[in-house]
């Protein structure tokens, strides 16, 4: 039997939801052709052209065509018609005339590392403006497609020429973008829904969508159903922007939200009444469950409290930490991407996937604007990078004046963009470690528009310093390298000191990122949430991480007395006695002992070199037995605990090296 106020699905009355678009309406005419065979046929937009009444017409065909890709990162691969050097001069002519051509860009690629020539552009009986290729810069680079602008001063009119000459491999040709007369584009050709990047952007009956908010998760979160998941709410594919600045509508994850004062605080109330009327996300875990759901209220005084009510905060540009306002001890809203299937939920620490918000935005229609997406480098530790972001612009007279104010730490690639619209490349070069902003400031005529430009550079930290980090701090490593790895549990040291690295994976896959690391591995790269549990320092990696070659690691010898500071250390303690399972002796004191590593049976009762990790288990210090040596028999070596010893590996065979010499596991002696 449900509890008297949980939603009911077969009790409600379902409402119909239709996602209106409105189409933008655009003077002029900003036409983009992508070429389709080495005759080169094209098609405009969906529409495939018949070659009559649009198009181009084959002056010379070219060697072969390559339908291409998109990589890993979004960028076009391999893409275009491929003009080599045997059919140096292959071009085509369009079929229609237009007027008033301002821009035209080519987008082409090369192969890996080869291809130069000329890219010809001719409007009608103009003289032909020529486009310089050459070798790519880096082996690899070459076969990314990428444009390349022609900008006339004066507006030309006529037919569009364009031919290749070809001096070297091969120059790919994938499409020809022609802007002409009044024409412009906006990114806004539908209602979209856009990255909320600050709270102040809410507003009361907004729709907005639940995503995830980390590159390459693309799922959000879906309505309540409890077939998919009686206790939480189930996550569904989406499609992302390559910035992830917007999210495709989804009438299955959007959610009206709703501004209310509540005890003198501003408190959000998330309302699914597309689908289920009077119903309200809550979360319903009480004190021991990480659970969120659907309910018909939004306050349960005697058990779940203000459960209903929620308070919003955005990290950053873009991180949505979305807190309960309940008595449920689970409060955070996250993504779980090691359930399967994966779902969202409440969970009491920011131990799981981070989310963020979309809200809906309505298209602009028929007016002059210009449109930039935030500019956010996100946290790194590099001390300069760029960034391109494409600028939109709709029924503008004049070209667009780009100023900026943080001159110091960021650059611009022009001060001027195409009145129809262009690209901006924003640079930074910073040294210290902190937030830097900048605002880039639009104007065309008397069209404006700002746009704010993030950067968190963070210092890369060693291992005595992360195991000072804040809980849920992003934390970025040194260098470290593997001492001991068990299931997602990795233990890493460098210099200064030892911890460890819970292994959660990657969320997508399900496929953890040390899934192939071991013992010996240098790892460069590591950065994720650090939270120190019970006393065990702990970093959550959030992205892959390098792995080096591997190298011998051996133990640390243990101290005289092992302690809380000495927590993921791996150690090997001389004179050892295990007492049983859960206890053994070293230097007079007793230690708890678990057998973490799964051994069949202990060396019980008489002296061993144990190899043990430090754990710290709710204030016990607990030691992970990973292996036991027997001393060699006396008089053979006598390979005693006071001398200084160590397992080497010669000739494929594993030996007990001393200052007296070489010995086998049985204590025989080599040499």
């Amino acid at each position: 039997m449900k509890s008297h106020n949980q939603l009911v699905l077969g009790t409600l009355s379902l409402c119909t939801f239709l996602l209106f678009l409105f189409p933008l309406s655009v003077a002029g005419g900003v036409t983009t052709y992508t070429f389709t065979s080495l005759k080169w046929a094209s098609r405009v937009g969906a529409n495939a052209c018949d070659g009559k009444t649009d198009g181009w017409v084959c002056d010379k065909e070219a060697t072969e065509y390559a339908a291409g890709r998109n990589a890993a990162d979004g960028r076009l691969y391999s893409c275009g018609v491929g003009v080599k050097t045997g059919t140096s001069g292959a071009g085509c002519t369009s079929v229609l005339a237009f007027e008033e051509v301002r821009r035209v860009t080519v987008n082409f690629c090369q192969n890996s590392s080869r291809g130069r020539g000329v890219i010809y552009v001719q409007v009608g009986e103009n003289g032909p403006d020529s486009i310089v290729v050459t070798k790519p810069a880096s082996s690899g680079e070459g076969v990314y497609n990428r444009d390349s602008i022609v900008t006339f001063a004066t507006p030309q009119s006529g037919k569009i020429k364009l031919w290749v000459k070809c001096t070297e491999n091969a120059i790919y040709i994938n499409s020809v973008t022609i802007r002409s007369g009044a024409g412009g584009s906006t990114v806004f050709t539908m209602d979209t829904y856009q990255l909320v990047t600050d709270v102040a952007q809410l507003e009361d009956s907004d729709q907005v969508i639940f995503g995830v908010y980390k590159e390459g998760v693309n799922y959000i979160m879906g309505y309540f159903d409890e077939y998919e998941s009686v206790n939480n709410i189930h996550a569904i594919k989406a499609h992302y922007s390559s910035d992830r600045m917007h999210v495709e509508a989804d009438e299955r994850a959007i959610y009206t939200l709703h501004i209310a004062d509540f005890n003198g605080e501003k408190s959000y109330i998330f309302q699914d009444e597309l689908r289920y009327e009077e119903a309200y996300l809550v979360a319903s875990g009480g004190r021991t469950k990480n659970r969120l759901a659907l309910w018909t209220d939004v306050v349960s005084e005697q058990t779940y409290g203000n459960y209903g009510y929620w308070d919003i905060r955005i990290e950053n540009g873009g991180e949505a930490v979305i807190t309960n306002k309940g008595n449920s001890l689970a409060k955070i809203i996250q993504y779980n991407a090691s359930n399967n299937p994966t779902l969202f939920a409440c969970y009491a620490e920011r131990s799981q996937t981070p989310v963020c918000l979309y809200r809906r935005v309505e298209a602009i229609g028929d007016v002059a604007a210009i449109i930039a997406p935030m500019v956010n480098f996100g946290i790194t530790t590099e001390t300069s990078g760029a960034k391109t972001i494409e600028i939109n612009a709709n029924l503008l007279s004049e070209d667009i004046q780009v100023t900026h104010t943080n001159t110091q730490f960021f650059s611009l690639s022009s001060d001027i963009l195409d009145r129809d619209g262009d690209v901006l490349t924003i640079t930074y070069n910073v040294i210290q470690a902190g937030h830097y902003t900048d605002t880039l400031l639009f104007t065309s005529g008397d069209v404006q528009t700002s746009v704010l430009v993030l950067l968190h550079l963070e210092r890369k930290k060693n291992v005595s310093e992360a195991v000072e980090s804040a809980d849920y701090a992003m934390t970025y490593l040194n260098d470290v390298v593997v001492t001991k790895k068990y299931d997602n549990y990795i233990y890493v040291r460098d210099e200064t000191g030892s911890m460890l690295l819970f292994d959660r994976g990657d969320g997508v896959t399900g496929k953890r990122y040390g899934a192939d690391v071991k013992a010996g591995d240098p790892l460069s790269g590591v950065v994720g949430r650090f939270m120190n549990y019970f006393g065990v320092p702990e970093l959550s990696p959030t992205e892959p991480f390098r792995i080096g070659m591997n190298e011998e690691v051996l133990p640390e010898k243990a101290p005289e007395s092992i302690d809380s500071i000495d927590v993921c250390r791996y150690l090997v303690l001389d004179s050892t006695v295990v007492n049983g399972w859960t206890e053994l002796s070293y230097k007079g004191k007793k230690y708890a002992v678990e057998n973490k590593f799964r051994l069949s049976s202990f060396v019980q009762d008489v002296p061993t070199r144990t190899y043990v990790i430090v754990s710290y288990d709710y204030d016990v210090v607990t030691l992970y037995i990973i292996r036991q040596e027997r001393y060699a028999p006396q008089g053979i070596g006598q390979v005693e605990d006071e001398r200084e010893n160590r397992l080497v590996v010669r000739d494929g065979v594993v030996v007990v090296q001393t200052e007296e010499g070489c010995y086998t596991l049985q204590g025989e002696k080599i040499f």
